[in-house]
């Protein structure tokens, strides 16, 4: 089928297309050579493409904001009138004026932006093929409808949020079929091979991390996207095969954030796209399964910044390939994929286009109220600049990424609010120099979402975790006040990363937040011999708690006159204060070169990697090594397991899912090497796969299912289209658990005697109860303080396990039963997961 003829399907958008009256400009199929929609284009033909359009069309303008890790180029296209395209810059900042993140008046005509985004899913990945069909229907001077369109309305189109993985998807598609598609659903151009295409070059799943932007093409997206701050985004997906397509009015729970008239728009622009399906005889469903809850989608991330985000998902998917036969006997082909997705995109914007008053009223509206009415229960966040280590400058960094505004507190006072860190309501003190985060700024909405200590559910079932909160996820010590904190412009204050005045014998480093863990990786790189204290201790005045990282100029001799200037320098790069100390006779605790200073050994690291392997779980154990404190680290073949020696390596890391190493035998080999002195990290469900196997202390809680009095007539009287509630009370989608820490232990070093945990398991282990073993994190009784959970799962959470050390002959098992480096965004995990590498068993 020509692309012609695909353009023609649209119905109502186009007549049909004579000779194109802009010389040069190509259509998708002329320009690369095949017809669209008959194979999977590579990410470089279609940047090809898009340039092509750019130098063929005075209605497009590409910017470039990026690469990904493997290079390859992040662009979007913007699109509009030849008249509109002359004054981009003036539109973009008038709609930062309407949004109050720009001074100034208005200039001008203001215009709508809509926002399209595809393939963020690598391997769902008709919808790159659709964004070419989709410019070249805006830009074709033929098309009288998308002219219209244009002149009151600017289209932002990105073709590849996830370039690395869609290319790993396509180029391993066209390499795998033939010369004709197999519709048999054992050919093997279905079974996508691990890790699949899903997800960016460390497995993260992009979808996931708008809010927390823990990846580089989120950072570099997210970046851009603030600086125009579009009326309208869709983010476009695939679902399974017999699914036919969704679109919105999405489905319950539907954020209390989320306003009316985001609801009535999407209602709206729901309703234009059912049109055209319904002309063309295509089968869909709104309102079910896809929610606007959890802030990280592309979806739910705009509408909390005042957009109308959606998600778009078409049947299809990596096992769909170029065609795949429904459940009903249809083919479903590639091209009808594409041509889906064209579609709603279009219909979205000719419905911002018809509508652009009112969008840009409603809009303005939106961000008049968030710096003007005061919504919630809190006026300010406080954070208290006592918080240990550099948690709040970190969170700081957090905050910018995302636009939000802070301040410091002028003056110390009492406020009425919410303590987090104890979960109770109160007067508090505030403190001059404490940070403040106003709830009255541009950003209202996004800062209540991200910041509450909890958010009310309107439905349970809902399609992620319910709770995130920032001062949980970075462990700080912060309150939410009722009445707005006096504050001021936040100017750094400038600390001296050292603190000695002549020669110290050695210097100390308090080992306080996550960013410390890099620190140490870096000086154990660069072979400086590093002690850690495991006691308490005080010199010079000043206190050091466990975990404190001693480097000492007798162990750093061949440094020579060198030494102070080079741990000062490593200091100063991971922004870390150094305190020199000018003896070893120490005033109270032990004295440095007592064994209560503990060497570090720098560790060979491995992770299972692979069929076998979460890549999920393997993916931010590489990222978390590799772009967050660059150590080495060995990825091997889990397949090949049997064939390693483990005695190369002083850590194994055992993430989720990891079935295939532990068999009887290999469970043997790696129970073996930790009795002889090797360190297994395991988090997750790698953890859970250790439970109850011979020599392993790690068992499960025999859940409570104590039925209540009325079990028996509830099973009398439910009813069949309920039976999605049924595990309801055993449920626990994603909540955070109060946990009490023994931080005395080296994997509690840095925590306070209470941290928290993200937990989204539905199992709960128990207590080890083993003369070696030793228990450092447990959650507490009524130990919830944010999220969903059943009334079943969280009496069975509460007295659970977190993380502990069993001590196994001369080598040790840490078991991190909540991954610690969820998403990469809860930032205390990673500081666990460096004390669990680093200082455990050492």
């Amino acid at each position: 089928m020509s692309n012609r003829v695909i353009f023609l399907l649209f119905s109502s958008f186009f007549l049909a297309l004579p000779v194109l009256g802009q010389s040069g400009l190509q259509d998708p199929s002329e320009f690369l050579g095949f017809e669209l929609g008959s194979r999977f284009s590579r990410h470089s033909a279609v940047v090809d493409y898009f340039k092509h359009v750019e130098s063929n069309s005075d209605r497009v303008q590409l910017v470039s904001y990026g690469q990904t890790n493997e290079g390859r180029p992040l662009m979007v296209a913007f699109v509009s009138s030849s008249k509109n395209m002359a004054r981009l810059e003036d539109i973009r900042r008038n709609n930062l004026r309407l949004a109050h993140l720009d001074s100034g008046a208005i200039e001008g005509e203001t215009l709508p932006i809509v926002w399209l985004s595809y393939n963020v899913h690598g391997n769902e990945s008709n919808s790159t093929e659709a964004s070419m069909a989709t410019l070249f229907a805006l830009v074709d001077p033929n098309n009288e409808s998308s002219q219209k369109w244009l002149e009151n309305t600017v289209v932002v189109i990105d073709p590849a949020i996830n370039p690395d993985g869609r290319d790993r998807y396509a180029n391993w598609f066209n390499m795998m079929v033939g010369t004709s598609f197999n519709l048999d659903e054992s050919a093997v151009e279905r079974d996508e091979p691990w890790p699949g295409g899903r997800t960016n070059h460390y497995y993260f799943d992009l979808n996931r991390d708008w809010s927390w932007q823990s990846q580089v093409e989120t950072q570099q997206r997210v970046a851009l996207y603030q600086q125009w701050m579009p009326q309208v985004h869709v983010d476009f997906h695939e679902q399974g095969v017999n699914n036919p397509y969704y679109f919105a009015p999405a489905s319950e729970p539907i954020h209390q954030e989320v306003t009316a008239w985001q609801r009535e728009f999407e209602t709206v622009i729901g309703r234009n796209n059912a049109k055209y399906f319904d002309e063309n005889g295509w089968l869909y469903f709104t309102k079910q399964q896809f929610d606007i809850y959890y802030p990280g989608y592309g979806d739910s991330f705009p509408m909390f910044n005042g957009a109308i985000g959606m998600t778009y998902e078409q049947a299809g998917g990596g096992g769909a390939g170029l065609a795949v036969l429904t459940v009903e006997g249809d083919t479903l082909t590639l091209l009808d994929r594409l041509t889906h997705h064209t579609t709603t995109g279009l219909s979205t914007v000719e419905m911002a286009s018809v509508h652009h008053d009112r969008v840009l009223k409603e809009f303005a509206t939106y961000f008049d109220n968030a710096v003007s009415k005061r919504s919630g229960d809190y006026g300010s966040y406080v954070v208290h600049a006592s918080t240990p280590g550099n948690r709040v400058a970190e969170l700081r960094a957090h905050l910018d990424r995302l636009g939000i505004q802070y301040g410091r507190a002028t003056t110390s006072s009492k406020a009425d609010g919410y303590d987090y860190r104890s979960s109770k309501n109160g007067k508090f003190n505030v403190e001059a120099g404490d940070l403040v985060i106003p709830a009255l700024q541009p950003r209202a909405v996004l800062t209540r979402v991200l910041f509450n200590p909890w958010t009310p559910i309107s439905d349970s079932l809902t399609y992620d975790i319910t709770a995130w909160a920032l001062p949980y996820a970075y462990d700080l010590d912060a309150v939410a006040t009722k009445t707005p904190v006096s504050m001021e412009a936040w100017a750094d204050v400038s600390v001296e990363s050292t603190n000695y005045s002549e020669a110290p014998v050695a210097f100390v480093v308090r080992w306080d937040d996550a960013g410390d863990v890099a620190f140490l990786a870096d000086l154990l790189k660069q072979e400086v011999r590093v002690r850690y204290a495991t006691r308490a201790f005080e010199v010079d005045g000043e206190a050091f708690e466990p975990g404190s990282l001693v480097i000492t100029k007798a162990s750093n001799e061949r440094f020579g006159a060198s030494f102070q200037s080079k741990i000062a320098a490593i200091a100063h790069k991971h922004v870390q204060q150094l305190t020199g100390i000018s003896t070893g006779f120490v005033e109270k605790g032990p004295d440095l070169g007592s064994g209560d200073f503990q060497y570090i050994k720098a560790p060979k690291v491995a992770v299972a990697f692979g069929d076998g392997t979460s890549s999920s779980g393997v993916g931010e154990v590489w990222h978390w090594f590799d772009q967050v404190i660059d150590y080495p680290l060995t990825r091997f073949s889990a397949d090949r397991f049997s064939s390693l020696d483990l005695d190369d390596y002083d850590v194994l890391i055992l993430p989720s899912s990891v079935s295939s190493m532990l068999s009887e035998s290999g469970l043997e080999k790696v129970s073996s090497w930790v009795r002889a002195g090797g360190r297994l990290v395991a988090t997750g469900s790698g953890a859970s796969a250790l439970a109850d196997k011979k020599g392993f202390s790690l068992t499960f809680k025999q859940a409570d299912k104590k039925a209540d009095s009325t079990a028996t007539a509830t099973a009398r009287t439910k009813r069949y289209e309920d039976r999605s509630r049924d595990r309801a009370p055993e449920s626990n989608p994603g909540s955070i658990f109060r946990v009490q820490v023994d931080n005395s232990h080296p994997l509690g070093f840095g925590f306070g005697d209470e941290s928290f945990v993200l937990r989204s398991r539905s199992d709960h282990p128990a207590i080890m109860k083993g003369g070696s073993d030793w228990n450092v994190g447990v959650v507490e009784k009524n130990g919830k303080v944010s999220g969903y959970s059943g009334y079943l799962a969280e009496k069975n959470i509460e007295g659970s396990l977190a993380f502990g050390v069993q001590n196994m002959g001369r080598g040790t098992v840490t078991y991190l039963l909540d991954n610690p480096l969820y998403r990469g965004f809860w930032n205390s995990g990673k500081m666990l997961f460096g004390n669990a590498v680093f200082l455990v068993g050492q």
